[in-house]
């Protein structure tokens, strides 16, 4: 494997970032929220925004897993850390966007896309995993996705000024 990205990877990466950072967005304003009516909205509006999300981290998830990662031309230590920040953050992704959902289904609800249409999988049945899929999810989206996202991006701005 060659020590670049092609383009559609980056652009995959891209349209991921930004994806993410506007779901994150809405996860932190739906949490602090102090008004009934703005939660509503940023509620409403990450759930649309997460079930486009769901499609995009999905395909990044086999795309990447199928192509591989590039070997960077960095020293060990930096390049073990690399590709697991890598496949921590596609975990910790494809965990979401998975647990979100997963977290609405087993209360019965379905999944409502902007009012434009909604999914809708009863696995009331299954009201055991409610809470942990809840808990799961928001453990990954307010703390250790951020968390992955800055080391990542710290790691950019390195290797971007190494470059130089």
């Amino acid at each position: 494997m060659d020590n670049h990205y092609s383009p559609l990877a980056r652009t995959t990466h891209w349209l991921s970032a930004l994806a993410i950072v506007v779901i994150l967005t809405l996860g932190y304003m739906m949490l602090f929220a102090e008004e009934r009516a703005v939660k509503q909205f940023t509620e409403a509006a990450h759930i649309g925004v997460g079930f486009f999300v769901f499609w995009i981290v999905l395909w990044r998830v086999i795309y990447r897993l199928q192509q591989g990662f590039p070997n960077p031309a960095r020293p060990e230590p930096w390049r073990w850390l690399s590709r697991t920040i890598h496949y921590l953050l596609l975990v910790v992704m494809l965990v979401l966007v998975f647990s979100g959902p997963l977290y609405l289904f087993t209360e019965g609800e379905p999944l409502n896309v902007f009012g434009w249409f909604t999914v809708a999988i009863d696995l009331s049945s299954l009201h055991s995993l409610h809470e942990p899929a809840e808990e799961i999810h928001k453990l990954l989206g307010i703390y250790v996705l951020p968390v992955l996202l800055g080391i990542h991006i710290l790691g950019g701005i390195k290797q971007f000024y190494q470059r130089r």
